[in-house]
């Protein structure tokens, strides 16, 4: 039984850790210090939800006119022409500021004066500047290549072939082309070295088969447990017992991008069960044709 090195998730710990990486593939740690989501405001803006993407865009386009509107207000606003009497100044001024960082001019309303020329032109430059950027960031989030593969609810550990064999399955959730896919799997399990002293032990997980040149079914990637495998002769309890947490990396080739892309994910406490096995969610229709149920992906049949 070969231990590896520290895959970079760290070893000792004061106390047991039950789960270091979350099931989505992010990590599962609270970083103290660093650049916050707002230092880092780039990424930030392309990893966030669309809906809170569309939010933050809004909120910086009407705060953004609402100071230059103040600007007009300050300068004074007779020095906008064409202003109706029969709506309060600030809403007057706002408007015609949309106008401005829009670029659009209906001319209902205009600048009359050289400080709200000047306040109107630097308005329109960072309107322009505004609108390019949020577009760049919007085509930034579509065309980033990210993997959308589906992982069953949970890793079992189950009979197989004389013996048992941990296993999971996966399935690409895209009706893309994936070729040439890899999975890497290595297994952390807890061990105790002294009072308060918790160490994490690596162990890769060898699977039957770890490529596939093709993907366009589900795929279930088995463990067999041998003498030489590092949770032999350990049931269910065991492994929960010593935080058995299973990390996945899949690399595969995406035929739509023409490039590589990565997908993580992470099995560990509730999702470990026994007495079951996965049931096949393809099937052959009457036309001869392969049918694929991907949201039967996670469909047990429980064991006797």
């Amino acid at each position: 039984m070969k231990t590896m090195k520290d895959p970079g998730l760290g070893s000792k710990f004061q106390k047991p850790i039950k789960r270091m990486m979350n099931q989505d593939g992010t990590y599962n740690i609270i970083r103290k210090g660093g650049l916050t989501k707002f230092q880092d405001f780039y990424k930030y803006l392309l990893e966030v939800s669309l809906g809170k993407f569309l939010l933050i865009i809004l909120l910086i386009y009407i705060l953004l006119n609402i100071v230059f509107t103040c600007i007009y207000l300050g300068i004074g606003i007779e020095e906008l022409k064409g202003v109706s009497e029969h709506q309060p100044a600030f809403f007057s001024a706002f408007f015609f500021s949309t106008q401005t960082f829009t670029t659009v001019g209906y001319g209902s309303v205009s600048p009359h004066g050289i400080g709200a020329e000047i306040v109107a032109m630097v308005e329109a430059f960072v309107g322009l500047l505004g609108f390019a950027l949020a577009t760049g960031l919007l085509y930034g989030r579509f065309s980033k290549p990210n993997a959308k593969i589906g992982f069953s609810k949970n890793i079992i550990l189950t009979p197989f072939d004389e013996g048992q064999a941990i296993m999971f399955k996966t399935v690409n959730l895209r009706n893309n082309v994936l070729l040439k896919t890899k999975i890497s799997v290595f297994i952390a399990l807890d061990k105790e070295i002294g009072a308060n002293n918790f160490m994490k032990e690596y162990f890769p997980l060898t699977l039957e088969v770890d490529t596939i040149t093709f993907f366009p079914l589900t795929w279930t990637l088995v463990h067999k447990i041998t003498d030489d495998s590092p949770v032999a002769n350990m049931n269910i309890d065991d492994l929960k017992l010593k935080n058995a947490e299973v990390f996945i990396l899949i690399e595969t080739f995406d035929e739509t991008y023409s490039q590589d892309i990565v997908q993580k994910h992470s099995y560990a406490q509730n999702d470990w069960i026994d007495k079951v096995k996965f049931d096949t969610n393809f099937r052959t229709n009457t036309a001869g044709n392969l049918e694929l149920h991907v949201n039967e992906l996670d469909k047990l049949i429980t064991l006797n």
